[in-house]
């Protein structure tokens, strides 16, 4: 017998998921990863946000037609593939079939950059992945009180707006501010031009469309960033060094990029040193293992920005990643709360200079200091 209704339940797609979930552990057992019960709960937790962040991405926020912003990494406590506290992270599906408007405000936000792309990282669709086309602040004309109206559309040229190819997909926004625990930016919004106000209901082949594809995109990134931060452990203990970056990965435009991999124990500090490029953002941040950076709502110093940083008289920044404030004098402690080691990553924006020499070493506190 049927019950009403059922016959529009996407039954085969709740099992599809169901499975996912069930076989989620053996598959995660068989991941690279430390033999430390922090990451292995970590990297638990962190299949679990990916579900949350498919779930919303590919049935809450999944037609071109209809948009909205999502925000895969949220208030700090869900992150995704490598974010920074200091920024805001805020996407939105597009199509070239559509023409868009764009309003936000400078107001709390340092910096912005607008970025479209195709394909996702979803592992189920096919379309490459790329960067289409970027704009930042400085092609953003505001009003007195630092409002802003953006057009998204195909064939735009200029200020004020992003193009859109035929493989457009998304478009990204970033936010930078200059401390996330003080600072408030106004919500973004979008809106497609012309065309219904209101979205038709969902479907049930939608809602399994949509389910698949959440279990994929969770089951995907967490594989495929555990592969990452794998290989990343091998090439680059203890060290830092520039990042191949074709923005296949939805990074965005006009970035330098280092990263590496840390590994810090009791009694030790990972002392990093630079000379900051003249006029660029910088940003240091040290993740846990599933690249997904430190607790740092509650006041924990846990990622160093150009922000609130201060050089010494030479000009360099000197850091110190430490499970206990190793009080070197001139230097900036950063809390690694409970992890032995993840990855780290040195973002650097509107640089136009070379990377900055950086210093990497491994050091004894008790020996560094003259304590015995």
């Amino acid at each position: 017998m049927t019950l009403p209704g059922q016959a529009s339940v996407p039954t085969e797609a709740f099992t599809y998921l169901a499975d996912m979930i069930r076989d989620f552990p053996e598959k995660f057992a068989q991941l690279p990863m430390p033999d430390n019960a922090i990451d292995a709960a970590e990297g638990n937790r962190l299949f679990l946000r990916y579900l949350t962040i498919g779930i919303e991405q590919f049935i809450e926020y999944t037609d071109p037609a209809y948009p909205d912003f999502q925000q895969k990494t949220r208030a700090g406590v869900r992150k995704f593939a490598g974010d920074s506290p200091a920024q805001l992270y805020d996407s939105s599906p597009v199509s070239s079939k559509y023409q868009y408007i764009v309003t936000g405000s400078m107001a709390e936000t340092e910096l912005i950059e607008l970025t479209v792309y195709s394909g996702d990282l979803s592992g189920a669709n096919k379309t490459p992945r790329r960067l289409i086309d970027a704009i930042t602040e400085a092609e953003i004309d505001t009003t007195t009180d630092g409002s802003f109206t953006l057009t998204v559309a195909a064939g735009h040229e200029g200020r004020n707006g992003v193009k859109l190819d035929t493989d457009a997909s998304v478009l990204s926004v970033r936010r930078y501010l200059r401390d996330p625990r003080v600072d408030r930016p106004r919500p973004l919004s979008i809106r497609r031009i012309g065309g219904p106000v209101n979205p038709p209901p969902i479907t049930a082949d939608a809602l399994a469309t949509g389910l698949e594809r959440a279990a994929q995109f969770a089951w995907f990134n967490t594989r495929t960033w555990a592969q990452w931060v794998g290989t990343t452990k091998t090439e680059k203990f203890n060290a830092l060094s520039p990042m191949h970056d074709s923005g296949d990965i939805f990074t965005p435009a006009g970035h330098k990029y280092m990263n590496g991999y840390w590994a810090v124990p009791e009694g030790y500090a990972l002392r990093i040193s630079f000379t900051p490029p003249t006029g660029a953002y910088w940003s240091f941040v040290p993740m846990n293992y599933w690249m997904e950076s430190l607790e740092w709502r509650f006041g924990n110093r846990v990622f160093a920005t150009s922000f609130d940083t201060e050089p010494d008289e030479t000009g360099r920044i000197e850091l110190v990643l430490a499970h206990d404030d190793p009080k070197i004098p001139g230097a900036t402690w950063i809390e690694t709360l409970g992890h032995n080691e993840g990855t780290m990553a040195f973002r650097f924006a509107r640089c136009h200079n070379e990377l900055p020499e950086t210093t990497i070493e491994l050091i004894c506190l008790a020996k560094d200091s003259g304590q015995e």
